[in-house]
């Protein structure tokens, strides 16, 4: 595939471009099937390559890494909301920025950051040098996520939208899923088979994270296209472009799309940074052990994502959503109250099939709600409530997570327990907001315009 600017012609009526079979947008207007499919290729491998790389080095490389040079376990949390706090306020800027100068240099330069991170990150021992890595990480990861979603809105009609985020989430489920496997595989295998000790061992995945994140680079480069007009392209009446009142007024037009993207990862925040240390001392694994409770969910929830990733296009976006987000918090709450490896391995797979449905309905009705000069503005503004809603979860479990047992009602909570029934709580809230507060854009609305609750 060219790596060329491209600029898509429309020289076509939009009778003509309906009877093709395509939607008469701005973002899909003469756009050949074939082309979208290419597109949309190379952005979920890129988005796999990307996770996986992420994955390992957040959730299983770096809390692992900073008990091996007997730093506190603080500084997990603390390396954790580094990045998560920087990835998220700047998902905003970096979305508009997508939105003027074209998505690909963006989806280039977060990855090649992290090449240079994972490469310093086993050679320095000082906490505050570790948290700036981190805060590098999350600067790259804010200009990669929001690019990488517009490229889907841009290019994908709306009726077939949540589809194509499906395939999006099953890269990045795959990624998420396989990077405890990875980071934890290499560790072990580096302790058993070379000459080193076993705080050694705890960076070896750092140099397989590097390498990761050379290819989501490289694919990017190669197989991605540095396409600039096409969402402006064809601009309709009040699309002028992204100014500082036109984004308030969308981010005014929105409130309940965030409200409960931040509840929603606030509850996630708060057991990120300590869930495999606390299964590992729990169930008292080996890091490969940890790795392979996850490959029978990973497997499951890989096989269903796209067929039921499409739910939100049988049955409407705002449904899918409600019934996903349903299914995950009824299936993380029974997994709370039977914690054990079976019940990890059985309702975190119902947890996750909750997450394929309800996700890439959730992204295809944030990238319906506004046009396409404000797409990336819009799911920037969604990545930034996620983000800080998760480093709120993160900095509260630092502290819940150092508490002893105790017992809260009815509801015995062991020692290290409490960032988990916390979780479970901002899973019931968001799963209230989602049956009270979404719904599917208003049909007809105005492309140029942001769509009300």
């Amino acid at each position: 595939m060219s790596t060329e600017p491209t600029t898509l012609k429309s020289n076509q009526e939009p009778g003509a471009v309906a009877e093709a079979g395509y939607e008469s947008s701005p973002a899909t207007l003469s756009i050949p099937d074939k082309f979208v499919r290419r597109i949309l290729i190379a952005i979920v491998v890129v988005a796999a390559c990307a996770e996986l790389s992420y994955t390992t080095v957040n959730i299983s490389a770096m809390p692992v890494f900073i008990r091996s040079i007997h730093l506190e376990d603080r500084w997990i949390a603390l390396a954790a909301a580094s990045f998560i706090l920087f990835e998220g306020v700047l998902k905003s800027p970096f979305g508009v920025l997508g939105d003027r100068i074209g998505r690909k240099p963006l989806i280039m330069t977060g990855p090649a950051v992290s090449i240079v991170t994972c490469l310093l990150t086993p050679h320095i021992h000082n906490p505050y040098l570790l948290i700036l890595l981190r805060i590098l990480d999350g600067v790259g990861a804010a200009a990669l996520w929001p690019s990488a979603f517009s490229l889907i809105g841009d290019y994908v009609p709306e009726r077939r939208r949540a589809t194509a985020m499906s395939f999006f989430n099953l890269a990045y489920l795959l990624g998420l899923a396989l990077g405890p496997i990875l980071g934890g595989g290499v560790n072990d295998w580096c302790f058993r088979h070379l000459a080193i000790t076993f705080n050694q061992s705890k960076e070896a995945s750092f140099y397989v994270a590097s390498v990761l994140f050379l290819i989501t680079t490289l694919v990017a480069g190669v197989c991605i296209p540095h396409i600039r007009d096409v969402p402006h392209a064809h601009p309709t009446v009040g699309e002028s472009g992204l100014d500082l009142n036109s984004f308030r007024s969308m981010l005014s037009r929105m409130p309940m799309h965030l409200l409960m993207t931040f509840t929603t990862f606030s509850g996630i925040g708060l057991i990120m940074t300590y869930v495999k240390i606390f299964t590992l001392e729990t169930f008292h694994l080996s890091e490969t052990h940890f790795g392979a409770l996850l490959i029978g969910p990973a497997l499951i929830i890989a096989s269903l994502s796209v067929p039921l990733g499409t739910t939100g296009d049988r049955i409407g976006k705002a449904k899918a959503v409600k019934l996903g987000i349903g299914l995950c918090a009824l299936s993380y709450w029974i997994l709370l109250s039977h914690f054990q490896e079976w019940s990890l391995i059985v309702f975190g797979s119902l947890l996750g099939i909750g997450f394929i449905i309800a996700f890439p309905a959730w992204m295809a009705l944030v990238s319906s709600i506004c046009g396409t000069s404000q797409r990336g503005a819009a799911i920037g503004a969604v990545g930034t409530a996620q983000g800080v809603g998760a480093i709120l979860g993160v900095v509260i479990s630092s502290k819940l997570y150092e508490l002893p047992a105790m017992q809260i009602g009815p509801i015995p909570v062991p020692a290290h327990g409490l960032p988990f029934l916390a979780c479970g709580i901002m899973l019931a809230i968001s799963f209230l907001l989602a049956m009270t507060t979404v719904r599917d854009p208003v049909s007809g609305a105005p492309l140029g315009e942001c769509a009300t609750d």
